[in-house]
This record gives C-alpha cells, sequence and structure tokens, in this order.
C-alpha cells in the first residue's frame, strides 16, 4: 500500500500564501484582511494556513526573517559579520525586496505590525553580537545594516544590489568614527 500525500506541496502552499495575504493587504489594508481571507484566497483551509504561520503578520516578515535565519547561520559558520553578509548580499537579488519594506504604508500598517518589525531588529542586533562584535557597538552596527536595508528597498525599480548599499553604511561607520568622536557630531 502506497501513501500518497494529500493537499499543495509545502513550499507551493506557503508561496500562495504569501501572493494571497500581499495582494489583500494591498486591496484591504493590513488591518481589514482576515486569516480566513487569505486562505480564502489561496485556496487552503484556515487549518493550513496555521500549518506554515503563526499569524496573518508573519506572511509579511518570510523573506526577512529568511534573511534573518541566513544571516544567523553564516554568521555561525564564517564566525565573521562582514562575511556572513557578504553570503546574504550575493543571495539576495535586487527585486528581492520583502513586500514588508517596499509596501509598507500602502498596506496601512498597524501598530501590532511595526512592532514585529522592532522584534527582528532586536533579532538582527543578537546575530550582530553573536558575531563578536563588541557589546558597545552592537546597536550602531545594526542600526547600519538596518538604514541600508531600508533604503535599499526604498531605491525602487534602478536599486543595486544590498551588498552596495551594506557596504556603504558601514562604510558610513567607519568615517564617522575615524572623524572624531560622536561628540564632535552634536
Amino acid at each position: 500500500m502506497t501513501s500518497e500525500k494529500r493537499g499543495r506541496p509545502r513550499r507551493s502552499s506557503t508561496r500562495a500564501l504569501e501572493e494571497a495575504a500581499a495582494e489583500l493587504f494591498l486591496e484591504q489594508g493590513f488591518s481589514h484582511t482576515t486569516v480566513d481571507d487569505i486562505a480564502s484566497r489561496a485556496g487552503v483551509s484556515r487549518a493550513t494556513f496555521f500549518n506554515y504561520f503563526h499569524n496573518k503578520s508573519d506572511v509579511l516578515w518570510v523573506d526577512v526573517d529568511r534573511a534573518l535565519a541566513y544571516l544567523s547561520q553564516s554568521v555561525m559558520e564564517a564566525s565573521h559579520l562582514g562575511r556572513a553578509l557578504e553570503l546574504l548580499a550575493h543571495d539576495v537579488a535586487p527585486q528581492a525586496v520583502p513586500l514588508i519594506a517596499s509596501q509598507f504604508e500602502a498596506m496601512e500598517a498597524d501598530l501590532d505590525l511595526r512592532g514585529d518589525g522592532g522584534q527582528r531588529v532586536i533579532q538582527l542586533a543578537a546575530i550582530v553580537a553573536q558575531a563578536g562584535v563588541s557589546p558597545r557597538d552592537v546597536w550602531m552596527v545594526t542600526g547600519a545594516l538596518v538604514s541600508a536595508a531600508l533604503e535599499w528597498s526604498g531605491a525602487g525599480v534602478s536599486r543595486a544590489a544590498l551588498g552596495n548599499y551594506l557596504g556603504e553604511h558601514l562604510e558610513r561607520i567607519r568615517s564617522v568614527v575615524d572623524a572624531g568622536s560622536a561628540a564632535s557630531l552634536f
């Protein structure tokens, strides 16, 4: 007797849910879209939705979460933040901007969604610390990385590779530090 799996393959269901959610968030706004709406648009059950995501905001953050997981794994393997960032930047195509970054306002994002972003910034800071960046510099580096990602995502169709933005922002930190103390900036 052969055991045949039922339903869509995991990857296609995840992608279908991501696409359905993106369409609905842009059409109706984030707060006016329900999990049932997303599942219905994707052609799956509500239970299937919860097999892949904890809540509807997780759908928006899936690309960011993947990048954070990839960066964390790369830091563990490379033991060097610079090399891990190079690997991440190499694997992220210029057109691969997460919807949450490029369409935040259009989706009428609410405070909960903004809080979810804050949680991911804290997760990024933990990865930066894991890479051996000194505790006093963790937030400075994290801020530069977030700033680079936001500038990259907002650059539109003419955007360059993510690595260009990361390098530029980290170089800005270096130039500020080389120019003197932060006190001289105020």
